[in-house]
């Protein structure tokens, strides 16, 4: 998962949380474009372009959460041996610290949607390892870690 965030306070309140809203990446593209730029300047080594999150939007390969908070993006993977299909979190970008706390305040939410829309689990993969603990602590399982080396 690419995550990233604004400079700012640390407090999205877990007790007003508002439901995600499935939302359009034309009428969201100006201000979701800035948080994707900052994630991609963030992440150097993601090799995709704003525009192509856009596009994967727009095909329906991808979809656009909104939050008052910032905004989730996810897409439908399949296990390749289980056939079992997967709620992927591909990007996850706030205006202010606390994404740690933002992401524990929806799952909840997009565990119960994935649920109703026939996925087996849900799943994100992220190179800022200060997720981890975060992640493990509110009930995720780390399954493996991606190395790989410049030839």
């Amino acid at each position: 998962m690419a995550v990233s965030h604004e400079r700012g306070e640390q407090d999205v309140g877990m007790e007003t949380a508002a439901k995600p809203i499935l939302a359009s990446i034309r009428e969201e593209w100006d201000w979701v474009k800035r948080g994707i730029d900052e994630i991609l300047r963030e992440q150097p080594k993601l090799t995709y372009r704003a525009e192509d999150v856009y596009a994967a939007c727009l095909n329906g390969e991808a979809f656009l959460w909104v939050f008052p908070e910032g905004f989730l993006i996810s897409t439908a993977e399949k296990d390749e041996y289980s056939g079992e299909h997967i709620f992927f979190f591909w990007l996850v970008w706030v205006k202010k610290r606390g994404q740690k706390t933002v992401i524990k305040k929806y799952v909840p939410f997009f565990v119960e949607t994935a649920r109703e829309m026939g996925f087996k689990r849900i799943e994100t993969r992220t190179p800022v390892s200060e997720l981890e603990r975060s992640l493990l602590a509110d009930g995720w399982e780390r399954q493996s870690a991606i190395y790989t080396r410049e030839v």
